[in-house]
């Protein structure tokens, strides 16, 4: 079995094994199990404890060699110094993946973890069976239902593009919350923890070749051979995006590093450079890494970085403006018929530079949807921006957008909107643009940023010579509309 056809019956198993499962709420071996089955897997669900006979009206078990049947997956939760035994256990009865959230490994920095992490190693080695962690929250799929893992509110996820790989448990419940908050469909979802024999550069192959994910994101706070996940990088971003956040940069973090997941953190400028000769899209933080991400999930790569914007108000225009001079995207000139076709269409006070000015016109949805389309109709333009503050009349420009979306696809030329939402007001119209794939961001900044990943995406295809000018995909759009703010 090859490491695709090993995660596919880690990330989709047909049957599950709990072991340490709890009749007791507050362990965590009760919430893995209830996690479980109020997802709605469909699978198999087989609690293991020797104390047990009956949870959720399920059959306990009291070892893993009592299952009847076989077994894709496990969740180990019970102390580590028991941890040996149950893996061989596990190796023995065929398990394809354990998830082993119990923690006392390799990220206290004794010899004892070490050692004990190091031998639960050579166990699943010579089974031929991955660990996910240990010292991990879990995973989940939501197109499968799956929520392996003790946080509950990884359930509200939606079925979308975007594969995520974190070191960190608490990243991973940050990222998924903000992306579902953000109307972002989650394909897959995974923390690694200490990278017992499961790491990045092999999450990154399996996303690569795993149909359901298009836009890879990956948070990384060390590695012991970062050269093992450049070259699969190098190969993956030719056909699909990885936005990488690198976390524990100074040295004086590489302590607190090495407590969390057991890595030395490293120095920031290597990874950073060697990152971006692979091919990855380098942010500054969570906020940047998310916004990139819903832009790639959303909408097609951008061919050029000449940027037109579109702002109702001025102020927004001109924050749009410098956020692209900082990230080295051209405001494009728009050319003397563009400008003469906009001047006939706006209000004699507005300026048809760029940015364009819509002032006056925000209430008009047939002036905002021709000039719309004249810009995209110029030539000279990559891509384009329009912001709005919320106010009734100006939803008007919003509609033009939705309107124009397909045409704009259609030319390879994407857009990202700025829209505030004061109270939930706009919802309905950041429903309509983001159910139409115009990713949708509560600042002028930050609309620009996800416009520069597309960019940036498109420099990295045409540099390695992949991809084509455009990135097709499927939605990325979760199937549950807003229900909360934006972060």
């Amino acid at each position: 079995m090859n490491l695709v056809e090993q995660l596919d019956h880690i990330f989709s198993p047909r049957s599950i094994a709990v072991v340490g499962a709890s009749a007791n709420p507050e362990k965590v071996g009760f919430m893995c199990v209830g996690n479980l089955l109020e997802a709605g897997f469909g699978g198999k669900v087989y609690p293991v404890n020797p104390g047990l006979s009956e949870l959720f009206g399920l059959r306990v078990y009291p070892s893993v060699t009592a299952i009847p049947g076989e077994v894709d997956l496990a969740m180990v939760v019970i102390p580590a110094e028991r941890t040996l035994s149950i893996i061989e256990e596990c190796v023995a009865k065929g398990i394809k993946g354990t998830i082993l959230i119990s923690g006392g490994f390799r990220e206290v920095g004794t010899e004892i973890g070490s050692d004990l992490q190091a031998q639960l190693r050579d166990i699943a080695n010579r089974g031929g069976m991955k660990i996910i962690g240990p010292n991990t929250l879990g995973l989940i799929n939501p197109r499968a239902k799956l929520n392996a893992s003790f946080q509950y509110t990884l359930s509200l996820s939606q079925v979308g593009n975007v594969g995520i790989a974190t070191q960190s448990g608490g990243t991973i419940i940050y990222l998924v919350h903000a992306l579902t908050n953000h109307n972002v469909g989650i394909s897959k979802a995974i923390g690694l923890g200490n990278r017992c024999n499961l790491d990045f550069d092999e999450l990154a192959t399996y996303f690569g070749e795993d149909k359901e994910t298009e836009v890879i994101v990956l948070h990384v706070e060390g590695l012991e051979q970062p050269q093992r996940l450049t070259n699969v990088a190098r190969q993956v971003t030719k056909r699909k995006p990885i936005v990488v956040y690198k976390a524990g940069r100074g040295e004086e973090m590489d302590r607190a590093t090495l407590s969390h997941t057991g890595a030395l953190a490293g120095k920031y400028e290597f990874y950073k450079a060697a990152f971006k000769q692979a091919g990855m899209i380098v942010v500054d933080g969570l906020t940047e890494l998310v916004d990139v991400a819903k832009a790639l999930a959303f909408q097609p790569v951008a061919m050029g970085n000449r940027v037109a914007i579109f702002s109702v108000q001025a102020g927004p225009g001109i924050i749009m403006a410098d956020k692209c001079r900082q990230l080295g995207l051209r405001l494009t000139q728009l050319s003397p018929v563009t400008k003469r076709r906009l001047r006939q269409l706006s209000s004699p006070l507005n300026a048809v530079d760029n940015p364009v000015d819509l002032a006056w016109k925000s209430n008009e949805f047939d002036a905002c949807q021709e000039m719309l389309k004249v810009v995209l109709d110029d030539g000279g333009v990559d891509a384009v921006a329009v912001a709005a503050v919320f106010y009734g009349s100006n939803m008007e420009v919003m509609r033009a957008v939705v309107d124009v979306a397909d045409t704009a696809r259609d030319l390879g030329k994407p857009i990202a909107v700025c829209l505030d939402s004061p109270k939930g007001l706009a919802y309905a119209e950041i429903n309509a643009l983001e159910g139409s794939r115009i990713p949708t961001f509560p600042l002028p900044e930050r609309a620009i940023t996800g416009l520069a990943g597309l960019i940036k995406y498109g420099q990295i295809l045409k540099n390695s010579g992949g991809g084509g000018g455009i990135r097709t995909h499927g939605s990325g759009i979760s199937e549950q509309r807003f229900s909360g703010p934006s972060p």
